[in-house]
């Protein structure tokens, strides 16, 4: 087989492993899911490279890189191999030039059977988004909505585990959906990842029915794709969550207040002080109640005062509304009423 595959091609490989070999600051921005990554060259190695690049200097910026490559090769090897064992190797960088085939020619040279993904990340990035225009249009998207605190992404992780097929799009995005929204959870990916795990997601998913929290169009720092976005928003098949204030208090508290944890209150705090349309006063006596434990009534006033004045229903038509007391019992609910779709 050539040493060269589409990444269509690969999905028949035996336990495929992508090998992203450009810079770490080149990953960070945008890579295969569940790729790893193994540069050939450090982000100042890579820049050096590029500027020799544009100078016309081609020469002059292969030996660049081969002399970095040099030195690293043993322990870049050894990693090689270990992966080789349990894998069939891909290996790309930007557009499927230099430094992918380099390292795959001297890789096979040492018998190593390794692949290069054809046209590099480039290529791949250019799939993703012609994905995002095709693939929304095949599923019938049911869109959870209603207030914080109901339950929503419950309701969704039960329907999951009862063999529903749903769309997380706060999981993906490692957001919340809100000025707390990323408590606790760490960075979020860049545009690119978020739509690189929608599309591997959604590739996953049979023809049908496909549950979804009717998110607004950006989520933390990330947006989700327009055609993917109008096409739940658009769905007739809208359903409205709602649940008793003294659940809602109650699962926000469990979510959000884990107290093994201090960083978890401390963000808190310093998102409260950073919300400019509460005054001074009311901050301070939220920051006070915190400290001395009184989760609930902070919760209940950012509830009650705030997030559900700043929902509207307006002109939002519902085909079905649900009171969720038990989330396990309205996933089962849920898939009941549209199982026959």
């Amino acid at each position: 087989m050539s040493k060269l595959i589409s990444y269509q091609q690969s999905q028949s490989l035996s336990n495929p492993l992508w090998i992203d070999v450009r810079s770490s600051k080149e990953f960070e921005h945008g890579h295969l899911p569940n790729a790893i990554n193994l540069p050939v060259m450090d982000n100042q190695t890579r820049h050096e490279v590029g500027t020799l690049y544009k100078q016309g200097k081609i020469d002059s910026a292969k030996q660049v890189g081969i002399n970095y490559m040099s030195g690293v090769l043993p322990t870049y090897f050894s990693q090689i191999l270990t992966h080789s064992h349990r894998h069939s190797l891909i290996f790309y960088c930007k557009s499927g030039g230099f430094r992918s085939s380099s390292i795959v020619g001297l890789l096979q040279g040492l018998g190593l059977n390794v692949y290069q993904l054809a046209g590099g990340y480039q290529t791949y990035r250019q799939y993703v988004l012609e994905s995002l225009e095709k693939l929304p249009e095949q599923f019938q998207f049911v869109s959870l909505d209603g207030m914080t605190g109901t339950g929503k992404t419950l309701i969704l992780n039960h329907i999951e585990a009862l063999g529903g097929q749903v769309l997380d799009l706060e999981g993906l995005a490692n957001h919340r959906g809100s000025h707390f929204g990323k408590i606790g959870l760490g960075p979020q990916p860049s545009q690119a990842n978020y739509e690189a795990a929608l599309v591997a997601k959604l590739e996953t998913f049979k023809p049908g029915i496909v549950f979804i929290e009717g998110e607004s169009a950006s989520i933390g720092k990330v947006h989700t794709p327009l055609t993917l976005y109008n096409v739940y928003k658009q769905s007739p098949h809208q359903v409205y969550i709602d649940s008793p204030l003294d659940l809602r208090i109650q699962r926000i508290e469990e979510e959000y207040i884990n107290t093994s944890d201090i960083n978890n209150l401390e963000e808190i705090k310093k998102t409260l002080i950073n919300m400019n349309k509460m005054n001074s006063e009311r901050k301070s006596k939220h920051l006070q109640a915190l400290d001395q434990g009184d989760y609930a009534s902070v919760i209940e006033d950012l509830i009650v005062s705030y997030y559900d004045q700043h929902y509207t229903l307006k002109n939002k038509v519902f085909e079905y509304q649900m009171i969720n007391y038990h989330s396990k019992d309205t996933a089962r609910a849920l898939l009941d009423l549209y199982e026959a779709l």
